[in-house]
Parts: structure tokens; sequence; C-alpha cells
């Protein structure tokens, strides 16, 4: 039995899936603007923690596989919790990224060598703008249509490739060849 205050959506399983694709293309979009450009020198620093930029490059597909799974997540939350507009989508998201990655960043210090600026940085505020993007891009589905979403989705990902090769380009974020 439903709770009489829950505010469910039902949607089509085509729709759904739109949903998630375009919130999942948003996640990789702001990935890339913050990995690859905003928080690049994190990256490249040598740590105990992570794997060198080679390693970490060639399991880039398993990551974005992982923001697939969280944007089916995601989604399937908005969608459950009634967010209609990209408003209550980013507040949504907000809530949700700031619980969950402070969650995930008290566990990864309680058992790495990770310093805290590399778990503040790249987790807690890194997953947490991920999550609102995710989250903001479902309640813009649900508002607009899933199809202005795909198309803002794609054209923020060509943005975020056309911004990170001018700010490697230009030296101001650093660029790694991994030949």
């Amino acid at each position: 039995m439903e709770d009489a205050g829950a505010r469910k959506m039902e949607v089509s399983a085509r729709r759904f899936i739109l949903r998630v694709v375009a919130s999942w293309i948003v996640m990789m979009a702001l990935d890339l603007l913050l990995n690859a450009g905003l928080f690049a020198k994190l990256w490249l620093e040598p740590s105990s923690f992570l794997l060198g930029p080679r390693e970490l490059f060639q399991r880039l597909p398993l990551g974005y596989f992982a923001f697939l799974l969280q944007a089916l997540a995601y989604v399937w939350l908005a969608n459950r919790i009634g967010v209609r507009t990209w408003r209550q989508g980013t507040l949504f998201g907000l809530k949700l990224g700031a619980i969950l990655n402070t969650a995930a960043v008290l566990l990864l210090r309680s058992g790495t060598t990770a310093s805290w600026t590399m778990l503040l940085v790249g987790w807690l505020i890194g997953g947490t703008l991920l999550t609102i993007g995710a989250c903001s891009m479902a309640g813009f589905s649900s508002e607009r249509s899933e199809k202005k979403a795909l198309v803002s989705a794609f054209l923020l990902l060509i943005g975020a490739v056309i911004v990170i090769s001018v700010l490697q380009s230009t030296g101001l974020v650093p660029f790694r060849r991994m030949g």
C-alpha cells in the first residue's frame, strides 16, 4: 500500500530511459569539466592512494559505467519523490549529493591514505556537483521534455570538450600525454 503523501510520478519505460541517458551525459560533461579542468592538477600529483594517470585513464569506462548506474538511481529517486522541475531536481541533488558524498569521504578517510584535500575536493565537491547535475536534468526532463533534455545534455558535453581543449592548449590546466 502506497503512502497517501507520496508524489510518485508514472512515466513510460522509454521516457525513463531517456531521462537516465540525459542525466548520465550531464554527469560525464561535469566530470570532464571538473577532473580534466578545475581539479586536473589533483589527479596528476603522485599519490599512494590513486593510480597513475595512465591507469586512471584506462579505467575511465568503468567509472563512466558507474555514473550510468548512479544516474539510474538518481532519476528513479527523483521520479519517486515527484521532482517535476530543474529547480526541484537541483535542490534534491544538493541534499542527496551532500549526504552521500560526505558518507563516502568519511568511509574513504577511515581506510585509505587519501588526504583531506583530495577527499573534500575530489569526492565531496565533485561528487555532489555530479549528483546535482543528474538530478537537475531529471527535473528538467520532466518539466520540458526528454528530447530537450538530451539536446541540452549533448550541448553541455560538447561545450565541456571545447572548454577543456582550450584550457589545456593554453596551458591554463595541466595536460599529460599518456604515451
